[in-house]
């Protein structure tokens, strides 16, 4: 749920923390150039009515100034030149305050920006595991992106513009009503009717822009997921389902922004019809005045400039509001994203030896209403290799999860050396507990970096022993590029097995108390399975290994396998003890896997 309008806006008020000074900065060199450029025309009412005719000298008590100072009018007409100079002078001043005002705006805007990106990186990074199961990353990506843009060009330019707007009104009325009072009021009444237009507008479109903000948030979840997941695409003939699904997005979102855009064009349409009946009345008015000899050609010549300059400004309110009602339908997203609770307990805790035995006692968990865990027990002794096997939905990777504290456990506890796992720093125990998916995350990068990962510059000797011990250097070996071969995004240029292996070699590297593999040898063949068994037994020194696979082959020569159903263990043994349980699970698996291998079936 999004928070409220008055809790968004100080929350953007909070985005310009650190870049306030250069601000405020800009504002006040926004009045200096607003100044300005409400004094030039005077010195064009001048030369209209006093220099080129014979009306006297008859300006505002702030300009009177001018004629004296240049020489009097006389001095003027022998030397038009002073007043092709003044405006001139003007324009340039006009452009150096320009200059420096959207130099500050600019770094504010841009500097205050780069912070909010740097602190959404590190809030997301720092959310707990469970926010990042539940949130779609195609939306996250969105705001992460699109919305942040949005408050960048808000406080890049409307805010600016918004502060013009009103510096514009208050300036320029000051100034209208020491040129006639009558036209001032007719200008200035008219600001009433385009700014209760334009209210009305950003209450309306709010919701909107919410909408057509989700929409596009979908339309990008989409689209991650085909391009992320082409492999299952391709393979399953399903490029046409999800055609027509991203079709179905995109056409939502483009409903969305077509009822947008329409709200926009009646917005414009009616701003333009507001100013345009200002701009005849006050031309109505003025001629009617200068008729009578209550206003001169120059004042009236000025007045219809300064009527001019009003009528962008007016007009451009509405799309200030409709910018500021887009930045705060982001800043909503952002809020979001922001009042997720933080991981706690990184840093808090122990750092002991995680060598000893591994006890789950009295273990439950569930996923929201979904039970998984119900009272499980499980002894691993430390330094042993220990082998799962069970249904989907047995929690078998859930058991992952818990000891890595991804998860907390719902009831009962997990102790490793006796020390219960909440007692240990988190950072310390998943630095020690190393994990091996069935689907690995590979980045786009070389092979070296990604086996080297956790090291900012990866030992290429221990990357190649861990990855000897995967059985996988002898295919790194056989790219042209060998270890610098860059395995493209999430690692799509290498096979399932590669992957696999490539992962593993990575969970090898450095030091480590506790390996899990994760159902993570299935995409590689017996004969290279058995061989990573191997290669592990001989470097395990004292490392409890846990290995989560649906293969019998790969869990039959484990010290202990455990066999889960129904979130808990339902038998317990070796291998021979499992096979003389008659009508038992693993038996039955076993000879499920052997008739397909005999009948000529992988297993």
């Amino acid at each position: 749920m999004q928070p409220r309008a008055e809790g968004r806006v100080r929350a953007l008020l909070r985005y310009t923390k650190g870049f306030r000074v250069p601000i405020l900065l800009s504002f006040l060199l926004m009045f200096a150039e607003l100044v300005v450029g409400f004094i030039s025309p005077l010195v064009l009412s001048i030369t209209i009515d006093s220099v080129l005719g014979s009306e006297p000298v008859n300006v505002a008590w702030y300009f009177r100034w001018f004629v004296p100072m240049v020489g009097g009018v006389e001095y003027i007409r022998r030397n038009l030149w002073v007043m092709a100079a003044a405006m001139l002078g003007m324009t340039l001043l006009s452009g150096v305050v320009r200059f420096l005002r959207t130099r500050l705006n600019t770094r504010a805007g841009e500097g205050s920006v780069r912070v909010l990106r740097d602190r959404l990186y590190a809030h997301i990074q720092r959310l707990p595991f469970r926010w990042h199961a539940a949130a779609q990353t195609g939306d996250v990506i969105q705001r992460a992106t699109n919305d942040v843009d949005t408050i960048r060009r808000f406080n890049s330019g409307v805010l600016l513009e918004f502060v013009r707007t009103v510096l514009m009104v208050a300036v320029g009325a000051a100034v209208m009503f020491t040129i006639n009072v009558t036209l001032a009021l007719i200008t200035i009444g008219m600001v009433i009717p385009v700014a209760g237009v334009s209210v009305l507008f950003h209450v309306k479109i709010n919701r909107l822009l919410e909408e057509q903000e989700e929409a596009e948030g979908r339309l990008f979840t989409v689209m991650q997921e085909n391009v992320t997941g082409v492999r299952v695409v391709r393979a399953f003939g399903r490029s046409g389902f999800e055609l027509e699904r991203f079709n179905k997005a995109n056409e939502e979102n483009r409903r969305m922004l077509m009822r947008v855009n329409g709200s926009f064009a009646s917005l414009w349409a009616a701003l333009d019809l507001l100013c345009g009946i200002e701009f005849a009345a006050v031309l109505t008015a003025g001629i009617l005045l200068a008729l009578r000899g209550s206003l001169t050609v120059g004042q009236f010549t000025v007045f219809l400039s300064y009527v001019y300059t009003f009528f962008w400004p007016l007009r451009g309110f509405g799309r200030v509001l409709s910018q500021f009602s887009r930045t705060l339908v982001a800043v909503g997203r952002l809020e979001e994203i922001f009042r997720a609770e933080e991981e706690t307990g990184l840093e808090a805790g122990d750092c002991p030896g995680l060598r000893g035995d591994v006890d789950f006692r009295d273990v439950s968990f569930s996923y929201g209403s979904a039970p998984v865990l119900d009272h499980l027990d499980m002894h691993i002794p430390g330094g042993s290799t220990v082998a799962i096997l069970g249904g989907t939905g047995s929690g078998k990777s859930t058991l992952a999860l818990l000891l890595q504290r991804l998860y907390e456990v719902g009831g009962g506890s997990i102790t490793i050396g006796g020390r219960d796992i909440r007692e240990i720093k988190k950072s310390w125990l998943r630095s020690r507990i190393n994990i091996v998916l069935q689907e690995p995350f590979l980045y786009s990068r070389s092979i070296l970096q990604n086996i080297g990962v956790k090291f900012r510059e990866p030992d290429r000797a221990a990357v190649e022993a861990a990855a000897k011990d995967a059985c996988v250097h002898e295919d790194v070996m056989a790219f042209e590029e060998g270890y610098d071969t860059v395995v493209g995004e999430r690692g799509v240029t290498l096979s399932g097995g590669q992957k696999q292996r490539v992962a593993i070699a990575r969970a090898l590297t450095g030091e480590s108390d506790l390996l899990v593999f994760d159902d993570s040898l299935s995409a590689v063949d017996t004969k290279t399975d058995a061989a990573i068994r191997d290669a592990l037994r001989a470097r395990r020194q004292g490392v409890t290994t846990i290995i989560i696979s649906h293969r019998v082959t790969t869990l039959m020569e484990a010290d202990r396998i455990f066999v889960l159903k129904g979130g808990r263990v339902a038998e317990e043994g070796t291998h021979a003890e499992l096979m003389a349980i008659p009508g038992g699970i693993y038996r039955h698996t076993c000879e499920i896997q052997s008739a397909a291998v005999e009948g000529g079936e992988p297993a």
